[in-house]
């Protein structure tokens, strides 16, 4: 959906403090997002600071997630307007995305919608119709507040993500990330992101901004592969009936144009006429307009396969790609499972029955065993399941969608425990970086960070042997 800025929230997120809906700091304990996507009901969140809360205000979809990925909430309200139905779908995945306690405050032609009602129902704590009893909501807040205080939480060790980049991990894959993340950010270049899908290429993307001098302008995403061809133009470029286009919308900031290998041909060149000038030229003018804005791409295909087939443009592919960060797959830091797995438990302990206390070992077992194709997103998928499935008190390998790893594969070669599991991974880790780097063993130990004497080490450990492979010399 098209996003407008609330530039001071997003401001005061980056510096670590909260500005409340009347424009000052405010470091009360009890948080509040209010969501209002048609800016109009400010005096709305002005009513319910005064009853004691601390309200960060965002009038987009975007605004709103990156309020959320900076600091945490108790209660959210969002405006429902018969208007928004045009983006229910957005809604949608951002409500079931971001448990929180949410008060919808609604117009009479939203319960009357079927889908909508659906939603409300679904995802919120309850609802308000407008015009809103401010009395009556403040004490729904409070029941709201309330109550998720009350909720049993997690009886663990509460893991926390990455304080700069908000990604889970600590092997060496990502610790490598986190620092290619950090030097990126420092420098205002174009960069192209590539990876899996699954991998996670928005939150890098957000970190590159939130870590970068534009980090209190916007930052607007923008999927090629989901808007339709007739459209993704005057979604990038804007025009001048409907106004500006992404790209000028995040002027000062950062654009993510996620999945560029599907932008059509006709946008690649005017992508790469910008790209040269720093100009955009709408769908329906014939004067171009500066615009100071840093370009971020990402792409789960070959893109260099593409850039080879004439698919995408070689010009522009050297405008994007000056800067280049790939995601490494979640089967080569199969040690992040076990951090990820708890957090994402931790992340949706409110919605389970509250009687789980964690994962089996048969269930940890098959986790490291799986190759998870969908990476991190299907590891986040089959946990939520896990937990509303799950009918015992720790989750299986069974509530996870894979028991045949922990049944039907019981043979001799199956390891048996987390320790076997561990050192299989390692093991085939190391083969698969040394197939990558054709048996060079130099070469392989400068890329995963260890002296060549404890790669040998590592290799006799693990039975690892390159003799005879046909292909290049194994050292230098």
């Amino acid at each position: 959906m098209n996003a407008t800025h609330t530039r001071g929230r997003t401001a005061a997120a980056a510096q670590g403090s909260t500005r409340s809906a009347s424009g000052h700091h405010s470091f009360a304990a009890r948080r509040l997002l209010f969501c209002d996507l048609s800016g109009l009901h400010g005096d709305l969140a002005n009513a319910i600071e005064a009853s004691q809360w601390n309200v960060d205000v965002a009038k987009t979809l975007d605004v709103a997630e990156n309020c959320l990925y900076n600091d945490a909430y108790e209660v959210g309200v969002i405006v429902l307007r018969e208007i928004e139905l045009a983006v229910i779908d957005d809604i949608e995945v951002f409500l079931n995305r971001h448990a929180l306690n949410w008060i919808a405050i609604v117009e009479h032609a939203v319960i009357d919608n079927d889908r909508a009602a659906g939603l409300i129902s679904d995802n919120c704590y309850d609802y308000h119709s407008l015009p809103c009893d401010t009395t009556q909501l403040a004490a729904t807040l409070g029941h709201a507040y309330g109550m998720s205080v009350l909720r049993p939480k997690p009886a663990i060790n509460t893991l926390e993500a990455d304080e700069d980049t908000q990604m889970v991990g600590d092997s060496d894959a990502m610790r490598n990330l986190y620092a290619t993340i950090k030097k990126s950010a420092r420098v205002d270049a174009p960069v192209m992101i590539t990876g899996e899908t699954g991998t996670g290429k928005e939150l890098v993307s957000r970190a590159l901004h939130n870590q970068s001098p534009r980090c209190a302008e916007p930052f607007i995403t923008v999927s090629c592969a989901t808007i339709p061809a007739t459209l993704i133009g005057e979604e990038l470029f804007g025009s001048n009936s409907n106004g500006p286009g992404a790209l000028e919308k995040a002027t000062g900031g950062s654009v993510f144009l996620d999945s560029i290998t599907d932008l059509p041909a006709e946008q690649q060149m005017l992508l790469l006429r910008f790209m040269q000038s720093g100009q955009v030229e709408r769908a329906d003018s014939t004067h171009p307009i500066p615009v100071d804005v840093r370009v971020i791409t990402s792409s789960s295909n070959n893109i260099d396969e593409g850039v080879k087939n004439g698919l995408f443009r070689e010009d522009l592919y050297y405008r994007l790609n000056i800067l280049h960060i790939e995601i490494p797959p979640l089967r080569e830091r199969i040690g992040d499972v076990d951090h990820l797995a708890q957090y994402f438990f931790e992340q949706f302990f409110n919605e389970s029955p509250g009687r789980i206390k964690g994962f089996s070992q048969q269930a940890k077992i098959a986790m490291h065993q799986h190759n998870w194709p969908g990476n991190v997103r299907e590891l986040l998928n089959r946990v939520r399941q896990a937990m509303v499935m799950c009918e015992s008190s720790l989750i299986q390998a069974i509530d996870l969608g894979l028991g045949s790893h922990a049944t039907t594969e019981a043979d001799a070669n199956t390891p048996t425990n987390l320790d076997e599991v561990r050192a299989k991974a390692e093991g085939e880790f190391i083969r698969n970086a040394l197939e990558r780097n054709y048996n060079n063993v130099t070469e392989t130990a400068s890329q995963l960070g260890v002296s060549r004497v404890t790669l040998y080490r590592l290799m006799k450990k693990y039975g690892v042997n390159i003799a005879g492979s046909g292909r290049r010399s194994a050292s230098r």
